[in-house]
């Protein structure tokens, strides 16, 4: 009779509530380029201000990954969720598209990526080893629901009360980030300092390097699609790009919820090979769409894709991970797609004016291609029951208020 399954703790569900609130603000940007666009804003432009944020975030996640194993991970997310409230607020009294804004944008991506990774971190920390894949799918659908949800009613708001109003919501939910996360028991620090390497010890690090350059491929195709659908779905004369946004969510939960253990019984990379040959498809795809319908279409088979890549490869990180350094492998991985994410925000707004969106999209889609290309070349190493991360329920591990 096969053992019981640990059960998650409530400070899990805390994490994961605090990440659910902290990305309705944060994706309530996701707008930001419609809103450029009306203040006449080229899409070179565009690309430049949306990807300054990734690339301000990956300057500091050097430091970020050290001393998100030593220090208070919750204080992370408290400072991280603030400081991205108060540049939210900052959009209210912007008086256009100046070099303002660009200050604004620094301040996202600094705070986004400090409390993000923290948070991230400390799901999987409280998460109990069994059950990873299925924890970070579970942390992972607090981030996936609001990019239906905040584009949706951003959408409603913007054209009702105008664009400044959403702005000021948005902060306001940075807020109410900070009071969940003041409600969180986390472990102790010093744990983590006397955490010992198991016998088998760290794979070798080529592996680990491999899997970050296919996130930062993938996240070239991600942010390739969440920075410019909305543009694109304006170009092609639809009315709304929330459809789109709604369909991925939906895909990418239904995922999560129904295979999200998958991985933890049959292996890391047999669930993300064909995850993300799904995703580089529906990319593909989207430079095809005319209609409402078949961007709805195109929108699940990119969450489908996207609800098993990242989770998954998230999985197959931490289980190259022991308890001292999951804070520098989760910032590897989170760095990694953001490098991909900010990149692709740089590079396919030129490719877009002088190619037009489908060559936009296929080049996309080449990124995710190549990103499989790399995983095809690592060996599975996360094996279920080696993966050295203490489970959080263990009572050697000290919570602090």
């Amino acid at each position: 009779m096969p053992p019981p399954r640990s059960r998650f703790s409530r400070d899990f569900y805390l994490v994961t509530a605090a990440n659910f609130v902290f990305f309705l603000n944060f994706a309530s940007f996701f707008l930001l380029p419609l809103h450029l666009k009306d203040l006449g804003v080229s899409e070179r432009t565009i690309g430049y201000v949306m990807g300054t944020a990734g690339f301000a975030g990956l300057c500091v996640l050097p430091f970020l990954g050290i001393l998100l194993d030593r220090i208070s991970r919750r204080g992370f997310i408290i400072t991280g969720a603030l400081a991205m409230a108060l540049a939210s607020f900052g959009y209210v009294v912007l008086p256009g598209a100046g070099p303002l804004i660009y200050l604004l944008r620094i301040v996202q991506g600094v705070s986004f990526t400090s409390a993000f990774v923290a948070a991230s971190t400390l799901a999987v920390e409280l998460a109990p080893i069994g059950r990873r894949g299925e924890a970070l799918g579970i942390f992972g659908i607090s981030t996936l629901t609001t990019h239906a949800i905040a584009p949706a009613f951003g959408e409603v708001v913007a054209r009702a009360y105008g664009f400044p109003t959403l702005f000021a919501v948005a902060g306001s939910l940075g807020l109410v980030a900070v009071a969940l996360t003041l409600r969180m028991r986390v472990p102790d620090a010093r744990d983590r300092s006397a955490a010992t390497l198991p016998a088998r010890g760290l794979p070798p690090g080529a592996t680990l390097w491999l899997g970050a350059a296919t996130m930062a491929a993938c996240g070239m195709g991600f942010g390739a699609v969440l920075t410019f659908v909305p543009t694109f779905v304006h170009a092609i004369a639809l009315e709304r790009v929330a459809p789109f946004f709604v369909s991925y969510t939906a895909a990418a939960v239904g995922v999560r919820i129904f295979l999200g253990s998958l991985s933890d019984r049959i292996g890391r990379r047999r669930v993300l090979l064909p995850s993300m040959i799904l995703l580089a498809l529906a990319v593909l795809a989207l430079g095809s769409v005319r209609s409402m319908p078949a961007l709805v279409a195109v929108g699940l088979l990119f969450g489908a894709g996207q609800g098993m890549v990242y989770p998954t490869a998230n999985a197959f990180m931490v289980d190259l991970s022991h308890a001292g350094n999951l804070g520098r492998v989760q910032t590897l991985f989170s760095g990694s797609f953001s490098v991909g994410v900010a990149a692709s925000a740089f590079v396919f707004g030129g490719v877009i004016e002088r190619f037009g969106y489908r060559i936009m999209f296929a080049g996309a889609a080449a990124c995710v291609a190549l990103g499989f290309v790399l995983l095809w070349s690592t060996r599975d190493l996360s094996q279920i029951g080696t993966a050295p991360v203490r489970d959080a329920a263990d009572d050697r591990i000290t919570f602090v208020p």
